[in-house]
């Protein structure tokens, strides 16, 4: 284990310099721990404490001075387990607060949000978002272009679990291909084909009250618009296309 490990797990950088040079000695007095980490005394008070709280560090006193040592480092799982307690408490109590702080938004329902996501996390938070989006509005998930395949080739694990998520919810989903495209097997999913010539290397998707453009190029770039009115507007599209098209 090294600092930056330690670091990783929450400690601070100089509560991590503090705790690595105690591990490695029986005990010590501030002065000593204050000139291997070369930090001020004061500062190194400070640290000291801070672990002492976290019950990373204890200290005993032997004629009127103060030697401090590091705790057993299980001691480190107990306190990562109060952060991950402390979390979930906080975690409760945001969920309770959203209705509020909705309330203190402005009205945007004629506000058009644009967003744009790139390379793989990119892609993997508008997947969420498009079975959040789906979901929370009880509307079809509907999709013109082929991106399964390439999706599948970037990131085949989270496409997977993207595909159980689209099952868990039972979002209705219907597509729109190009003829001579594979369509992906997909839960609760209908096809149809359009000719060649509609063809187009932007896959457009429409969910709840958003649209999305998928350009997987590189990098890989997700335009997202937020707008009620012109989801709408998209989804009659849809339907025209859709009753052109062809069943697979």
């Amino acid at each position: 284990m090294d600092k930056e490990t330690l670091v990783s797990l929450g400690l601070s950088r100089r509560e991590s310099e503090v705790y690595y040079v105690l591990l490695q000695v029986d005990e010590a007095l501030a002065s000593e721990i204050s000139e291997k980490t070369k930090e001020s005394r004061t500062n190194t008070y400070d640290t000291i404490n801070s672990l002492i709280k976290k019950g990373l560090v204890s200290y005993v006193i032997k004629n009127n001075r103060k030697y401090f040592m590091a705790t057993h480092p299980k001691k480190l799982l107990d306190w990562i387990e109060l952060k991950k307690e402390r979390v979930e408490k906080e975690k409760h109590t945001v969920e309770k607060l959203i209705p509020d702080l909705l309330k203190l938004r402005l009205p945007k329902e004629k506000k058009i949000v644009v967003e744009v996501y790139e390379g793989k996390e990119g892609l993997r938070t508008m997947l969420k978002e498009t079975v959040e989006s789906s979901r929370e509005t009880k509307k079809e998930f509907l999709i013109f272009g082929a991106i399964a395949r390439q999706l599948r080739e970037l990131d085949p694990i989270y496409h997977k679990r993207y595909y159980e998520e689209r099952k868990k919810y039972k979002i209705r989903t219907r597509y729109i291909f190009i003829e001579g495209e594979m369509h992906p097997i997909a839960p609760y999913s209908e096809y149809r084909y359009l000719p060649k010539h509609y063809k187009s290397f932007v896959a457009t998707c429409i969910h709840g009250d958003e649209i999305s453009f998928w350009l997987l190029a590189e990098p890989e770039i997700v335009i997202l618009i937020k707008s009620k009115e012109l989801a709408e507007t998209y989804r009659n599209n849809f339907e025209i296309l859709w009753s052109i098209a062809k069943p697979s």
